[in-house]
């Protein structure tokens, strides 16, 4: 059986200087914004997945940027798939629940037990 224990911090607010709205005095005093979350207009992150190295020596690192970086990065790179005459080098899905073909192919049961005594 697991419990919840319920603790609140007392934490002294201050007032935002755009709404007026209350915010943590620590939010201005160790990193600097004299504003509250509600009034930021930093956006969401994106991630992209860079693979880098050769061979077997190969490693995946995500660089983190802002949305409109991303947005003009995957503008500039369709531009450049288009202006090569070239399709997006995408991972194939496959729908294996759809799929008819049989991958571990034919297999023949025998059985040696069915016309013995046991």
């Amino acid at each position: 059986m697991y419990s919840t224990i319920q603790s609140t911090l007392a934490v002294k607010m201050i007032s935002c200087t755009k709404c007026g709205g209350d915010m943590p005095e620590l939010r201005k005093t160790e990193y600097g914004y004299d504003f509250c979350v509600n009034c930021s207009t930093v956006g969401a992150k994106r991630g992209l997945p860079i693979q880098m190295g050769t061979g077997d020596h190969t490693w995946t690192e995500t660089v983190i940027m802002e949305e409109d970086d991303y947005i003009r990065y995957t503008e500039q790179e369709e531009m450049l798939y288009s202006s090569k005459g070239k399709k997006k080098n995408k991972a194939e899905r496959l729908d294996l629940d759809d799929d008819d073909r049989n991958l571990q192919g034919p297999f023949r049961i025998i059985n040696n037990t069915a016309n013995e005594d046991l």
